[in-house]
């Protein structure tokens, strides 16, 4: 929802100002869906609202539910005619966590991620972004779900800090009291290790979660994966991490996708403890552990019990590190599955 057009709407028709109030409660805080939802507004008010100003930035064209109902998946048309995916999670009983998109594709290119295989169209606008979780807050009170969704991960289509400013301008929507009111600790950025973002998200948003798709601690190897890492390669990255936790005293979250034969050895782990060990307090850095997810690509899964071995290596070091849970695969809503298909 942009309220600026809102309020413009509501000038031009001479309602009076707290007519604004009243739809950013209705929007925000009620998860209502439309203007016709908001029944304090008068009915020739909503009618010329919702004929001279969009709600939402997309529309729903599917939506699937994993068959254990503890993922979601949408696919939303966006105003252009191009299309992106965002997930609901329920990774316990009282927990909702969204995963949201940046851009419609993907141009960093990772070659495990079914995302990179579609390329970057283009940037998501602030309200795009957000608007994602504005779906899922609709959705969940139509549905009847209980709990609350406010928790937020930037881990699905995209890089943000590719769209730094868009990504920055959301964040802010985001944690704003009297619109979404989550708080900066309930959100998460992702990123694949772009060093300038990370240098500006410390300054700018330092309460925020950081979370770095990181691979591997080989050079050529992440290099591969990674592209990205030829322009930003691993010591560069590492100070960048030193940084971040010096300035923010913040955790750092390291992904790790196993890749069977390729980064899940004993070698792999001995560099990944290396590498943490040089970019920081190792209390600050977590290593989150993902079993990859099949995509269209010629990567195969590390077994869970390698997966278990490899944990063991990082733990038995000092390492903080957790082999995450991996929710929607059926529906491929799980890291590194969305590729948005109209």
């Amino acid at each position: 929802m942009n309220l600026s057009r809102v309020a413009a709407a509501l000038a031009g028709a001479g309602a009076p100002s707290y007519r604004l109030d009243q739809i950013r409660r209705a929007a925000f805080s009620e998860a209502a869906s439309s203007f016709e939802d908001i029944a304090v507004l008068p009915a020739d008010l909503r009618k010329s609202l919702s004929a001279g100003v969009a709600f939402m930035s997309h529309a729903l064209e599917r939506l699937r539910v994993s068959d254990d109902g503890r993922a979601r998946k949408a696919l939303l048309k966006l105003s252009d005619g191009k299309v992106v995916e965002t997930v609901l999670l329920r990774p316990s009983v009282s927990r909702w966590t969204t995963c949201i998109s940046s851009q419609v594709g993907c141009a960093i290119g990772c070659t495990f991620c079914a995302t990179g295989l579609m390329g970057l169209s283009r940037n998501l606008t602030p309200e795009e972004i957000t608007d994602q979780v504005l779906f899922w807050r609709q959705y969940m009170r139509r549905e009847s779900l209980p709990g609350r969704l406010d928790n937020v991960v930037y881990m699905g289509m995209g890089e943000p800090f590719a769209c730094y400013d868009e990504v920055a301008e959301s964040l802010r929507s985001l944690m704003d009291q009297k619109s979404f009111g989550i708080g900066a600790r309930h959100i998460s950025v992702s990123t694949s290790g772009l060093v300038p973002g990370i240098e500006r998200f410390a300054d700018d948003f330092p309460q925020v979660n950081l979370a770095l798709s990181l691979h591997s601690a080989d050079d050529a190897l992440r290099t591969k994966l990674v592209p990205v890492n030829k322009a930003y390669p691993l010591a560069r990255l590492s100070k960048a991490l030193r940084d971040f936790v010096a300035k923010t005293n913040r955790k750092v979250f390291l992904e790790y996708v196993l890749l069977r034969g390729e980064n899940d050895c004993a070698s792999d782990a001995e560099k990944l403890v290396d590498f943490v060990k040089a970019s920081g307090p190792v209390e600050l850095l977590h290593v989150n552990l993902i079993i990859f997810n099949q995509t269209d690509t010629p990567h195969q899964a590390t077994p869970e019990e390698n997966a278990r071995q490899f944990q063991s290596r990082l733990l038995s070091a000092g390492i903080h590190a957790t082999v995450r849970q991996n929710l929607g695969r059926d529906i491929q809503g799980a890291c590194g599955q969305l590729i948005a298909h109209g």
